[in-house]
């Protein structure tokens, strides 16, 4: 395991720190499977780590967690010039390759629900994503739709049935020949690098697959080269802001996952989409987003967000200390009536 790049313990507190073999939520039998195999390739070296550098460049950051929702080794900072929130160091692209084909699926829960029910869950999804980009821009008719992390492909068959052409990639196999056989889309197991000799993309699906991406410049660029002039990029991701407020019942370390790389805000997804030439259509900060591709970048990286870092800090802090004293006064609420249920018994 590679030591972190800054030193000290957690600026959001001790229950950020990693301890092995403890969980910090509970598991199914099979996610628990999942993470054993995982830490026990991190353990082993099969799973290595490398550095990750700040998309703006600067080398100064602040630790901010140790472990994952999960309590995976996950060491978290966040770039005091931009803002941006970093795994560094990650796991290096041969373990990511590793862990999405073997154990992503299992460990976040997907394998626990039958593939039926999730293909049904998935299909209502698509229909709100393909509402949401229709109703902000007018692709051309008969255009070209990629999905890149398509899992069962359920984000493009709205989009199949309204005309499009349509191609999907992931690299969870078992999901890509589920969807195959359950739509009849086009979907190959794989990254970006199947989508190259291919008609270009008016539309790109980055649905919960942007924080994923090792190097964002590489990854932006080589979705450039598979696109048209004017092409649209649809993003959504867990807003750090949004999500921890309303998905993770106000606790950061609910949002924190070892299968993200990055964290954004709006603001910061912005600025590295306008750095990478997409400029900005619409969206929300939940994260739900649409760019459009323009020949050259709109803004240069040294043009960092002003006032994220201290907005993104602020509110982590504020978030942590609010969930440690909630979890609190649930346990001493919950100390007494575990006394009567022990005199009932």
């Amino acid at each position: 395991m590679l030591n972190r790049a800054v030193s000290g313990k957690p600026c959001l507190g001790n229950r950020f720190m990693h301890v092995p073999g403890h969980s910090n939520s509970a598991l199914s039998v099979l996610a628990a499977g999942s993470k054993k195999r995982v830490e026990d390739k991190i353990k082993s070296g099969v799973y290595k780590y490398v550095p990750q550098e700040c998309f703006c460049g600067s080398d100064e950051e602040m630790l901010l967690s140790e472990t994952d929702s999960y309590g995976i080794y996950y060491p978290l900072v966040v770039c005091k010039k931009c803002g941006i929130i970093r795994a560094d160091p990650r796991l290096s692209g041969d373990s990511y390759v590793d862990f999405y084909s073997n154990e992503y699926r299992t460990l976040y829960g997907d394998d626990d629900i039958d593939k039926n029910e999730l293909f049904n869950i998935r299909l209502k999804q698509a229909d709100e994503v393909y509402g949401f980009i229709s109703s902000a821009v007018k692709l051309p008719r008969e255009g070209v739709v990629f999905d890149i992390g398509c899992n069962m492909g359920t984000m493009l068959l709205p989009f199949h049935k309204a005309g499009f052409e349509t191609f999907g990639v992931d690299y969870g196999t078992s999901y890509i020949e589920y969807g195959r056989s359950k739509t009849g889309l086009d979907l190959e197991a794989g990254g970006i690098e199947k989508l190259r000799g291919r008609k270009k993309a008016d539309l790109v699906i980055l649905n919960h697959v942007f924080e994923h991406f090792a190097d964002l410049g590489k990854e932006l660029n080589d979705i450039r080269g598979v696109t048209n002039p004017g092409c649209y990029i649809y993003v959504a991701l867990p807003g750090t802001f949004w999500w921890i407020r309303n998905i993770c019942n106000g606790d950061p370390l609910g949002m924190f996952q070892n299968a993200h790389t990055w964290q954004f805000s709006l603001r910061s997804l912005r600025y590295v989409m306008e750095c990478n030439g997409f400029e900005f259509v619409s969206g929300n900060e939940e994260v739900k987003a649409i760019f459009r591709k323009k020949e050259t970048a709109i803004r240069e990286r040294g043009d960092v967000p002003a006032g994220e870092f201290d907005k993104v800090l602020k509110y982590l802090k504020k978030a942590s200390r609010r969930s440690y004293y909630k979890n609190i006064a649930a346990r001493i609420l919950k100390a007494p009536l575990r006394k009567l249920m022990k005199r009932g018994a």
